[in-house]
């Protein structure tokens, strides 16, 4: 008896729903046809043209099969499917998957023919065998025959789909379909033990694929004014790229998937996320990311978190295997237990970054500890420098490169050993200057043009961490008055010199500005140093005073918001300068201060490098104590010949040429 059925379904609702371009969901959704008739045993066999590619795609099942009467039923319409009213099989009461009635329709993405040929009891009781068939050109009409089954045959199905040329089939024979597959399978099968699944030769078996780490937690989510329960289990893949977050019901049957390929690249897992309503809310992916109201939004805002977590705390415990392993092997550059917390900090981004590029860690013993001892070194003085440096020595693809520059830029840790390696440097270079300017075997070496203003253009911090700008050394009043126009934004350009009080055209020797938001203000610093050999006078103070009355007797300076202090910066200072920098209600080292022009607020003052130094010491003070970091004079020589290698006099250059500091030579007591 053979009858037509015509599917109630325009043609292009049926192309739609076939998803022609995914071939592994359909092959998905024939699996689950036969699972949710109890089938024990799924064979999937791909049949192989000659030129290696998919002829026909063959799927059996010992299911209880398609009677006549639901045959006619089922291929008549789109949707109403009859297992969306019951959660159960009807002989077996295991959980169905197909509730939407769409899954034949995925067929005509493996075949441009497809045959049903189903053995199944009729209402009666016969045991019939039904055939039912379509093609591509007609997929809206399915003739259907069903005619009686030899009473020694057993319920089955076998579905057949062949005759389709398109490069998707091709997906079917890559190695990942075998890995979607298990992902999608794994939360039934391991339930089910029974439950045998076949695809294309391989055994679907979940448990040989799964790591020993397994998680689920109950979680729950609000939406809309309610709290809403949610189970997320999360299986983590021995092998593969699989990264998937599937959306399911409270059975554990896959209803979306979420492609996470770009998540927590470093392992391979797919997180299920189990809420009942879930079949609801089918297709409703894009409109997340269009910003529409869903649950799902929050839903997966819950599920991601929770999964990163879980993630993370593997990390954790893969890291703490891979190092215990290289300290087994003698390759590891710490101690097992770092003592001091900035020895903990570098230590705990060292292993953060090496365990994440393992896999180029290679080689014997010999290589592999070179190479963590390179990267260790690396790392404690090049931490901005670090991934260009592992990228051309170890050619880290762009993944790699990608993870460690995220790696870097988000870890606390790794920006505590940037400051700790920037206070370290510091506090070097504040003891190798403190020899320049005081010890009585190097100060008279020391020149300011050729020595002290060109290292100190490089270290300006010293004078103040607020310092963003400064000019080169040596710069005229008119480079002055550029640099100030700048500032405060208006046109740099000058329309002639900056003449000083003698009408001559000074030069300074530094100059900082910066700019105080918190009060709309240009702060300029500009400094006069000496030589160490020199000790501040009356005459060295009122040249820097004439810098002074250059600025307040040129109206292009005008900007009531800005703030001129001018430093003179010596070692010294004599007797009869002192009593004009110790004025009654005055701060102690200013010299000048007028009070009667109201464009500018300009001062002068005489500092002495062991007031700088001491200022820069407590600026560093906190951060010193928590490094418990005191350098030694090698330990700031050091320093200096390779920042400044190619300033300092020659007989710092080398090792050898270091003086040996005396007892009771010139020093600075306040440091």
């Amino acid at each position: 008896m053979a009858d037509h059925v015509l599917l109630e379904a325009g043609d292009d609702l049926v192309r739609q729903l076939s998803h022609e371009r995914e071939a592994v969901k359909a092959v998905l959704e024939l699996v689950w046809n036969s699972l949710d008739a109890d089938a024990n045993e799924v064979d999937v066999i791909i049949e192989r043209s000659a030129t290696e590619g998919v002829d026909k795609v063959v799927v059996t099942d010992t299911g209880d099969g398609i009677s006549p009467e639901k045959a006619r039923t089922a291929f008549k319409q789109v949707g109403n499917s009859d297992k969306r009213m019951g959660g159960k099989t009807e002989r077996l009461k295991r959980p169905l998957h197909g509730k939407a009635g769409r899954g034949r329709l995925r067929a005509f993405a493996l075949g441009d023919s497809t045959r049903w040929t189903s053995t199944a009891r009729a209402v009666d009781g016969r045991l019939m065998r039904t055939t039912i068939e379509s093609e591509i050109s007609r997929r809206t009409t399915w003739r259907i025959d069903s005619q009686p089954a030899p009473e020694t045959d057993r319920p089955a199905t076998k579905v057949e789909l062949w005759g389709k040329q398109s490069s998707h089939l091709l997906r079917l024979l890559e190695p990942k379909a075998v890995a979607q597959i298990t992902a999608a399978l794994a939360p039934y099968l391991l339930t089910w033990t029974d439950v045998r699944v076949t695809y294309d030769g391989h055994r679907i078996d979940p448990r040989t694929q799964i790591q020993e780490e397994e998680h689920s937690e109950d979680l729950t989510f609000e939406y809309d004014g309610q709290t809403h329960s949610i189970s997320v289990r999360l299986i983590h893949w021995r092998t593969g790229t699989e990264r998937t977050i599937a959306l399911c019901d409270a059975a554990s049957s896959p209803v979306e998937s979420i492609d996470a390929s770009a998540e927590h690249t470093d392992f391979s897992y797919t997180a299920y996320v189990l809420w009942e309503p879930m079949p609801q809310h089918r297709n409703e992916i894009p409109l997340i990311m269009l910003g529409g109201d869903t649950p799902l939004a929050p839903l997966l805002r819950v599920a991601r978190d929770w999964i990163s977590g879980r993630l993370e705390e593997r990390r954790r415990r893969e890291r703490r295997r891979l190092v215990d392993r290289w300290i087994d092997e003698g390759v590891y550059p710490y101690p097992r237990h770092a003592e001091g917390d900035q020895a903990r900090a570098e230590q705990a981004t060292f292993d953060l970054v090496a365990t994440s590029i393992n896999r180029h860690i290679t080689g014997d013993r010999a290589k592999k500890r070179l190479t963590l001892s390179l990267l260790q070194n690396s790392l404690r003085h090049n931490p901005d420098e670090m991934v260009e440096i592992l990228e051309k020595v170890l050619s880290l693809s762009g993944d790699d490169v990608s993870h460690l520059h995220g790696l870097l830029q988000q870890t606390s840790l790794s920006n505590i050993i940037r400051a700790s390696s920037i206070v370290t440097s510091r506090l070097q270079f504040l003891t190798a200057l403190e020899h320049l300017v005081f010890d009585v075997e190097t100060y008279g070496a020391v020149k300011e043009r050729d020595h002290l203003h060109k290292i100190l253009e490089r270290e300006l911090w010293v004078f103040g961490e607020e310092f963003n700008m400064m000019r080169s050394s040596e710069i005229g009043l008119t480079r002055v008055l550029e640099h100030h126009r700048r500032a405060v934004g208006w046109d740099p350009t000058p329309d002639g010199p900056v003449h000083a009080v003698d009408g001559s055209t000074r030069r300074v020797d530094l100059m900082l500005s910066a700019e105080s938001h918190e009060h709309d203000r240009v702060r300029h610093l500009v400094i006069e140093l000496k030589a160490p050999k020199v000790d501040a006078d009356r005459e060295q103070a009122n040249q820097v005073d004439d810098y002074m009355q250059a600025v307040l007797n040129e109206p292009r300076f005008a900007n009531v918001e800005t703030t001129w202090d001018f430093y003179l910066v010596v070692r010294s200072i004599k007797d009869r300068l002192k009593p004009s920098l110790r004025q009654a209600n005055q701060p102690e080292g200013l010299y000048s201060e007028p009070t009667n022009y109201e464009h500018a607020h300009v001062r002068v003052w005489v500092r002495t490098w062991s007031e700088i130094l001491r200022e820069a010491k407590q600026r560093l003070e906190f951060v010193k104590n928590g490094i418990d970091h005191n350098p030694s004079l090698e330990q700031a020589l050091d320093y200096l010949r390779q920042r400044h290698g190619d300033l300092i006099p020659d007989q710092l250059r080398h090792p050898a040429a270091v003086p040996t500091p005396r007892s009771g030579t010139a020093h600075n007591p306040a440091v």
